[in-house]
């Protein structure tokens, strides 16, 4: 037996131990988006050129290179045998030549039909005028603006703007698989760049889990890990749509991955939901000045608490610490804020726990420090204070080099209008116009940092800051159309 090259690259010889369908950097290359388009896998490189050279078992291969699945998995989730799958990659079986198999193929992987655009016109580099976001809308004849469309797919019933989701007459283990794959990618991507780019994607997954749970037959424990994965989908397209601004689909989406995550049984998936709505709750309240919401995030972030009481994970803890210091903040109460950031930090300095959840892995010191920036910024507005000490702090922040790329934009946001309160206008523009471009050239996706900077955009306007007034408009239409 001798070693295979890999499809992708066509020079990387692979071990015969190995049973991963290509090399590292071709995996990695399947794994990485390379555009804001919220398809997390089929905008990918390989699976562009895969399309475009009409290779079929390269497209599997790439595929289950990115989705982290067997042969035996990628066949249980197609309804194949494996020794189909392995024909298929290896170029002795045509079964995806057949226009009927590849679609169906794409279907049940749930790939949008637009994704094949590099197949049909044979250009990887082959895409439609506009974004996915918006892709299918106008064929329905049907008007309809990018919230519009969100507004409606929040609810997840039967709609002429979504296409019909076929689930599986069994879900098996390897479905579940693929949909935490699926969720994987988008918390990745909306780390970097901003929820705007996956909230679609992220609503079909969460539709099509949510289809799964009440269409198809399963046994008890994969029932409750699909009850899991999609209380985590759910969770996952709240907070897009959260980053989004889309404020009342986030909360529609939140309260139906409560429900749900409540079904599952699993109390760190609870604790998630809880702290994510503790935190919007905390953002409502000091963006309206309304103390009954601050009061909401308050009683959120300790529900969350009292379900994790038995749990041993130290950042699941800090966490819940800093969501609590968020409300105490926006309700006023600086002893108790300073209170749960000590105690956040205390839980860090624990040290790493093998149940600490990976979605938790961006709790650290920086974290804590942006916290506490945003909790003395709350508070010296509450209180008619300049926000000098939140300043420092949110420069300390932005010198962290491993903050993604979407926290930067959030925090270089935050010091502009912190800055602005201080009353250096000068400074607060020119830290607010090194995000614009980001906004307006699509390689940030995250309303919410850009409406931070409206103050600041009021301030210029009135002292005729005109450059700055047009780029941030930019900005906002090229993230609103």
């Amino acid at each position: 037996m001798t070693d295979q090259v890999c499809p992708a690259c066509n020079t990387t010889r692979l071990s015969r131990y190995n049973s991963d369908p290509l090399c590292a950097p071709c995996t990695r290359a399947a794994r990485d988006v390379g555009s804001l388009v919220p398809s997390w896998l089929w905008d990918s490189g390989p699976m562009r050129q895969a399309l475009a050279d009409v290779n079929p078992g390269m497209v599997l291969a790439v595929f289950r290179a990115a989705a982290g699945l067997s042969q035996l998995e990628l066949a249980n989730l197609l309804g194949w045998s494996q020794s189909t799958v392995s024909l298929i990659e290896s170029g002795r079986r045509q079964n995806l030549y057949d226009i009927r198999e590849l679609l169906r193929f794409a279907d049940i992987i749930d790939m949008p039909r637009e994704a094949l655009l590099p197949l049909i016109l044979g250009r990887a580099d082959a895409t439609l005028v506009g974004d996915d976001t918006d892709i299918g809308l106008e064929e329905t004849g049907n008007s309809l603006d990018r919230r519009t469309f969100n507004g409606m797919t929040a609810g997840l019933a039967a709609s002429a703007i979504l296409p019909h989701i076929q689930p599986p007459a069994r879900v098996e283990v390897t479905h579940v698989h693929y949909l935490r794959a699926c969720l994987q990618q988008i918390r990745n991507r909306y780390q970097q760049v901003g929820g705007g780019a996956v909230l679609r994607q992220a609503l079909r997954h969460f539709a099509r889990a949510k289809v799964m749970l009440d269409d198809s037959d399963y046994t008890e424990t994969v029932g409750r890990q699909l009850l899991i994965v999609t209380a985590e989908l759910g969770e996952a397209a709240g907070w897009a749509a959260y980053d989004q601004n889309d404020q009342q689909l986030a909360r529609r989406l939140y309260s139906e991955a409560e429900l749900i995550a409540g079904s599952s049984g699993d109390p760190v998936v609870t604790v998630h939901v809880y702290t994510n709505l503790a935190q919007q709750s905390a953002y409502l309240a000091l963006s309206t000045g309304r103390h009954g919401i601050a009061r909401e995030s308050l009683r959120f972030a300790n529900r969350a608490a009292e379900i994790a009481r038995h749990e041993p994970s130290p950042r699941l803890h800090a966490l819940i610490a800093l969501r609590q210091s968020r409300a105490h903040a926006a309700l006023g109460d600086e002893n108790a804020f300073r209170s749960a950031i000590t105690t956040a930090r205390h839980e860090l300095d624990r040290g790493s726990h093998a149940t600490d959840p990976t979605w938790t892995m961006y709790i650290s010191d920086s974290e804590i420090t942006g916290y506490e920036a945003l909790g003395h910024e709350a508070l010296s507005r509450l209180h008619g204070r300049t926000p000098d000490k939140a300043v420092d702090l949110y420069r300390t922040v932005l010198q962290d080099p491993t903050r993604t790329a979407r926290d930067h934009a959030f925090y270089q946001a935050r010091l502009a209008g912190s800055l602005l309160d201080q009353g250096d206008l000068r400074q607060a523009i020119t830290e607010g116009t090194t995000l614009l471009p980001l906004m307006s050239d699509g390689q940030m996706t995250s309303t919410r940092s850009l409406v931070e900077l409206q103050p600041l955009r009021a301030a210029a306007e009135r002292a005729a800051a005109e450059e700055f007034c047009e780029r941030y408009d930019a900005a906002m239409r090229a993230l609103t159309a």
